[in-house]
């Protein structure tokens, strides 16, 4: 629930500040699920111990501000875009399956006292 009520506060945050910086006056919802998925990609490692992801984080975060061949500026963030959320989200499916690998046995105890 914390978290809910974290990225709400958020959200309105980074909208007032993208209004008086960009001078936006909508709400930028894909910035904000970046910003989101960042977060929970960063708290998921963190949380299990893992800070060398801090770096990999940054890496990724310098990756997207590279230029690429692309003819646009459009077409060159749809590619960091791109980039980044496909890293996070593999990154984050292969921690996921690291996490169940390496709790198989409890999670095979659980399974069998339902049963």
């Amino acid at each position: 629930m914390l978290i809910i009520v974290c990225e709400i506060v958020l959200a309105f945050l980074f909208s007032v500040i993208a209004q008086v910086y960009y001078q936006k006056t909508k709400i930028d919802f894909k910035s904000l699920f970046k910003g989101f998925a960042e977060r929970m990609f960063l708290t998921l490692f963190l949380f299990n111990d893992l800070a060398s992801a801090l770096t990999f984080f940054s890496a990724l975060k310098v990756a997207t501000r590279l230029k690429h061949n692309e003819t646009s500026d459009i077409e060159s963030n749809k590619f960091n875009d791109y980039y980044l959320v496909g890293n996070l989200l593999s990154v984050s499916v292969a921690l996921f399956y690291a996490f169940v690998l390496s709790q198989h046995g409890e999670i095979q105890i659980l399974i069998n006292l339902r049963h």
